[in-house]
């Protein structure tokens, strides 16, 4: 539905830096991959865990600069690889969908070997229309949760917390902040990026243990969620779930909670994404 993967490009800007003896190029990457663990304990933060000592620690430093909306192109604790850069970024944003005003692009400086020395980051939302913007952001949500809350199983809050997203929103690709959990929640409209991270981050707020998934789908690059209901753990995709409903007029849940063999159909997870739960 949407490109998730990282890709690359060198500009032709080059940045001298007097504590690194090699030159380094200012490079783009652009993924979708979101801290929700102050809420919900550190187990929410299934990809942080799969990362070394070393790739937490640039983890929770680019964590840190997103919470301070750091804008300045600024040193890591320690260089790393692009390809481990890449996976730290891919971690750092599917386990925080709450990070929403940061953009899963952002650019970073290399040197001559393709070790990352320096990120800058990048917003969708500036720093004046923050304030307002997470107000919004947390209304949408406690009025989902506060819906689901009429409801005594995780099951039925689930299906609540699918329908809700499902009916506030339509699959639109030029809504420029449809990565983030912010397009599905505030906007009305969004890609499957957007719709699987307002999914889990509403349903973490309601109890339900509920992940980022990436992959394929159909031919193309694409984004779900996995859930843990009743002791198991399901794939559930509301972007197709509401694609089909847009198209009947009711309710879908062709992709509601699901085992990894049906799913195996028309989803593939990416190698990220494959270590976490398998879903029987």
């Amino acid at each position: 539905m949407d490109n998730w993967t990282t890709k690359r490009t060198i500009t032709n800007r080059i940045i001298a830096l007097a504590a690194i003896a090699t030159t380094l190029l200012l490079t783009s990457s652009n993924i979708i991959v979101a801290r929700a663990c102050e809420n919900t304990g550190k187990s929410s933060c299934l990809y942080e865990n799969y990362l070394s000592a070393e790739d937490k620690i640039i983890y929770n430093q680019i964590y840190e600069a997103i919470i301070d909306y750091n804008e300045e192109l600024f040193y890591l604790k320690h260089p790393v690889s692009e390809a481990n850069l890449e996976i730290i970024m891919n971690a750092l944003f599917n386990d925080h969908p709450e990070l929403f005003w940061a953009n899963t692009s952002y650019q970073y400086a290399v040197d001559s070997f393709n070790v990352a020395h320096k990120v800058k980051l990048k917003y969708g939302i500036s720093k004046d229309e923050l304030s307002n913007a997470k107000a919004n952001y947390e209304n949408a949500i406690a009025n989902i949760v506060s819906g689901a809350s009429q409801y005594s199983s995780d099951i039925d809050k689930e299906k609540y917390i699918h329908d809700s997203i499902c009916s506030m929103n339509t699959y639109c690709a030029s809504n420029a902040l449809n990565q983030s959990a912010y397009s599905a929640l505030a906007t009305g409209s969004s890609v499957c990026a957007g719709y699987a991270r307002a999914f889990q981050v509403v349903c973490n707020k309601s109890g339900i243990p509920c992940y980022y998934i990436t992959g394929e789908s159909r031919g193309q690059t694409h984004a779900w969620n996995i859930v843990y209901i009743n002791g198991s753990y399901y794939n559930v995709d509301l972007t197709w779930d509401d694609c089909i409903a847009d198209a009947t007029g009711r309710n879908d849940y062709t992709y509601f909670n699901k085992s990894d063999l049906s799913f195996s159909k028309d989803h593939i997870r990416s190698t990220q994404s494959a270590q976490l739960a398998s879903c029987y």
